[in-house]
């Protein structure tokens, strides 16, 4: 009996909601970072890169901390491979995050002021999944005392589908924006134009990998 006990309490979903909370950290200093690659604000973009690697490991910590207290046969109200993967589909978001700062710092990127000002919405849609995604994380506590149902098992659902539907319009307002870097490939450097398109491209990788832990989500609570 208190081996089965011990298994009870060493329960993943605080741990996993603390990796929520991580992975937020760095998400939530995307857009000060484009603001200061924009702003050609190097001293600030350093300390803003910092962080967000050192709040990345923090998450890797909290991910190998799950990873360990997640034995196969342990009792879990929902799948055990599906927590896992939503756990690594969580950690995406914060080593893409990471990717962006690293890439961003391999030269002094310039933008001209119109682009800045696209890509800068841009950040914001893609955000704003990434802010769906983090709602729905926030109903893991209450999801698991209330035994997967209730008022939170429904916000979860609902939450998933915006960020589906945000996601959508993130895709497109990507296609846009690439358009308008090409539109100004004559005026920029090639070596920029190059890895302004990269770190676009992760953009939409975190708009993605936001969408599907909504999605991966609502999946094991509708098993």
């Amino acid at each position: 009996m208190t081996h089965i006990l011990n298994l009870f309490r060493n329960s993943p979903f605080d741990p996993l909601y603390k990796h929520g909370k991580k992975v937020k950290e760095c998400t939530d200093l995307v857009r000060p970072l484009f603001e200061a690659i924009l702003n050609g604000n190097a001293e600030e973009q350093e300390k803003l890169s910092t962080r967000i690697c050192d709040a990345e490991h923090e998450a890797d910590l909290l991910k190998t901390e799950i990873r360990r207290i997640m034995p196969k046969g342990i009792f879990l109200p929902v799948n055990r491979e599906d927590l896992l993967r939503y756990l690594k589909i969580q950690d995406d978001l914060a080593d893409t995050v990471e990717d962006i700062a690293i890439l961003s710092s391999m030269k002094k990127l310039s933008a001209p002021s119109e682009l800045g000002e696209i890509i800068l919405e841009y950040v914001d849609i893609v955000l704003n999944v990434c802010k769906l995604a983090d709602e729905a994380t926030n109903h893991l506590k209450p999801l698991v005392e209330a035994g997967f149902r209730g008022d939170n098992f429904v916000e979860v659902l609902e939450l998933a589908e915006k960020a589906e539907a945000a996601e959508h319009d993130a895709d497109d307002e990507g296609l846009k924006v690439a358009r308008m870097l090409f539109a100004f490939e004559d005026e920029m450097k090639a070596t920029d134009v190059m890895l302004w398109f990269q770190i676009l491209d992760l953009l939409g990788h975190l708009a993605d990998y936001a969408d599907k832990t909504g999605e991966w989500l609502r999946n094991m609570l509708e098993k």
